[in-house]
């Protein structure tokens, strides 16, 4: 299975679709037991706000300038066309899901999408031979869907989880 193959990228878009609006509903229904909003301290919010920027940056902005600078290579074309395609999927699917169902499903459909990333990324680093300023932005972008992951896992869902009888101060 490659991850920057159409029928791979779109047959993961329906499926993780799917499970995002299942997860949604379970929790706007309190079925599946998360939080419907992200708990976030002050500090935490205003990190987030340069993480969304800094996502923008490596995430978005530079893979368009390769996809620009790769134009004419048809495999490298394909590669930063599918993810920026999975890209924006996910920003639609974030932002409708999460005013349609519940915020907190931003955290689970990153997670799923962060995780699809990187492995595009990684098989992406090996379709072309680019050249050094080039290699070095996909590993930077590589490197940020991997921090990402590791955010969205020290942060992002301990705040939709929800606190335990003995973090919460009532008795037993």
């Amino acid at each position: 299975m490659n991850p920057n193959h159409w029928l791979t990228v779109l047959s993961f878009m329906a499926i993780a679709t799917v499970l995002s609006l299942a997860a949604g509903w379970s929790i706007n229904k309190e079925i599946l037991p998360l939080k419907s909003i992200m708990a976030y301290s002050d500090a935490q919010r205003q990190f987030l706000k340069v993480w969304v920027n800094v996502a923008l940056i490596i995430g978005v902005i530079v893979p368009v300038a390769m996809l620009i600078a790769f134009w004419e290579q048809p495999i490298a074309r394909q590669f930063f066309g599918l993810y920026l395609l999975a890209v924006m999927v996910q920003l639609v699917c974030e932002s409708s899901f999460s005013r349609w169902l519940c915020q907190s499903i931003v955290v689970i459909i990153g997670a799923v999408y962060t995780g699809f990333r990187i492995w595009q990324v990684w098989l992406g680093l090996h379709l072309v031979a680019y050249s050094q300023p080039w290699l070095s932005l996909l590993w930077l972008v590589l490197l940020f869907w991997v921090a990402n992951i590791i955010m969205l896992i020290t942060m992002a869902f301990p705040s939709i989880f929800p606190e335990s009888e003995e973090n919460s101060g009532n008795p037993v």
